[in-house]
């Protein structure tokens, strides 16, 4: 049997692991967002109450081995960047 693609299972990894991120304390939205002309290529947003509660959130992803195992199934690994809302 053929090993499913890169994208579909990191589809499968998400789909079991958001439910949890998204009732963690201070997760105040998560989207999904996928790139209309490849697929694979996706962006995870985030917004949390306080950086404080992603730092939180992402030790505890880190001691589980979910950081990892995140990685695993992508190309190139993870990115992770903070941004602030602009009034303009």
């Amino acid at each position: 049997m053929r090993s499913p693609a890169p994208g579909q299972r990191f589809w499968r990894v998400l789909r079991e692991a958001l439910p949890e991120t998204r009732n963690k304390e201070g997760c105040d939205s998560l989207e999904v967002t996928v790139n209309q002309d490849n697929r694979d290529n996706m962006l995870l947003v985030m917004r949390w109450a306080s950086r404080k509660y992603y730092e939180m959130y992402r030790a505890w992803r880190e001691a589980n081995g979910d950081v990892q195992r995140f990685s695993d199934v992508t190309v190139g690994g993870l990115s992770t960047r903070f941004f602030d809302v602009s009034d303009v």
